[in-house]
């Protein structure tokens, strides 16, 4: 049935993908509409939308207005990224970076507080313009939130954002050597210098901190000692680098990129939660308890590939009572004990 936009509920499933002069939708068909959702439609004017029936029981809700906070939130991802733009340009022209703009810049336009509700409807549209700057950006912001959640100190959260800003600033000098003949055979290696360049950049500056020092020349490093460009490993990488990191990486890995398309929320935190040596499991599933709510009744497909219903949550999100259909019969399994079974993909 064809519903306009201010009549749609959290629980609709839609049945035409959602398309906005891209050939990725804003919305696909199929899709299980939460508050998301129900923002991106409204945001992009979406006047009607192909619903599924509704099971009748369906209590009728007000699709959320997007608000002038929102649109605050909106516009403040924005400016950031705009100013942040400015800044990477000019260390592309050979600028040396200006600690004190900096520490002005975090102090001024990072928010008191970030909510998923407002990070992932701007940052997982497709931004193909200057991912290198939209990715500090949104590293920040998932840095912040994750430091939130554990009860980080204030001052922590604005060495998570200088450390943000400063973190790339190298992939500025490789990307004005890209353009030499010699650069596609030193890529990776001038690539994986980038953390030392940007830490060697600010290691005389004393008005940045030892803290954010070892944020940026950490960033790229893994607990299994994989990373670079120091292979630094264990207890050498601090708790709070062990936090950007994870941050960094589901940055990324959400994020459209020249040679790839975005990874899904769920599949970007199955790719952490499975290398427990690599990234810290604590902030891996704190991440996962955030971004990625499996709420009653959202359908998900199970490692036996059956797509089973989530009938209850369990106190490990990812971790739900499911049921399914099998042989005619309905199958009910609580993950938190059928450890043999695992949700390897979100279906809404």
């Amino acid at each position: 049935m064809r519903v306009a936009t201010e009549r749609l509920i959290i629980g609709d499933r839609i049945t035409e993908s959602l398309f906005l002069h891209t050939d990725i939708p804003i919305v696909a068909a199929g899709k299980k509409l939460g508050t998301d959702e129900l923002r991106r439609i409204k945001r992009f004017l979406i006047k009607e939308v192909e619903i599924e029936e509704r099971p009748e029981g369906m209590v009728e809700e007000t699709a959320p207005d997007v608000t002038s906070d929102e649109a605050t939130d909106t516009n403040r991802f924005n400016e950031l990224i705009e100013t942040y733009n400015q800044v990477f340009t000019s260390w592309e022209q050979g600028r040396v970076p200006n600690v004190y703009d900096a520490l002005r810049w975090v102090k001024e336009s990072v928010p008191d507080r970030v909510q998923r509700e407002e990070i992932l409807p701007y940052f997982l549209e497709r931004g193909t313009e200057a991912y290198t700057v939209r990715h500090a950006i949104y590293r920040g912001a998932i840095a912040q939130l994750l430091a939130e959640a554990v009860g980080k100190e204030r001052k922590m959260i604005h060495d998570l954002w200088v450390a943000s800003y400063f973190a790339d600033c190298g992939l500025a000098r490789i990307m004005e050597w890209r353009h030499t003949k010699r650069y596609e055979a030193m890529q990776q290696e001038i690539f994986h210098r980038h953390p030392a360049m940007a830490f060697q950049a600010l290691q005389k500056e004393s008005i940045i901190s030892d803290t954010v020092k070892r944020l940026i020349v950490q960033h790229h490093e893994r607990l299994d000692g994989s990373g670079y460009p120091l292979k630094v490993k264990g207890d050498k990488i601090m708790d709070h680098t062990r936090l950007f990191i994870v941050a960094d990486v589901f940055a990324a890995m959400t994020s459209w990129r020249p040679y790839r398309e975005a990874y899904t929320l769920y599949d970007a935190y199955c790719y952490l939660k499975v290398r427990p040596m690599q990234y810290d499991s604590k902030y891996v599933m704190l991440l996962g308890q955030l971004l990625l709510p499996i709420e009653v009744g959202d359908r998900v497909l199970i490692s036996n590939g059956k797509i089973a219903t989530v009938l209850r949550k369990n106190m490990v999100f990812d971790r739900p009572v499911i049921a399914y259909e099998e042989h005619n019969q309905r199958i009910v399994k609580d993950l938190m004990e059928e450890r043999q079974f695992n949700i390897i993909q979100l279906m809404d």
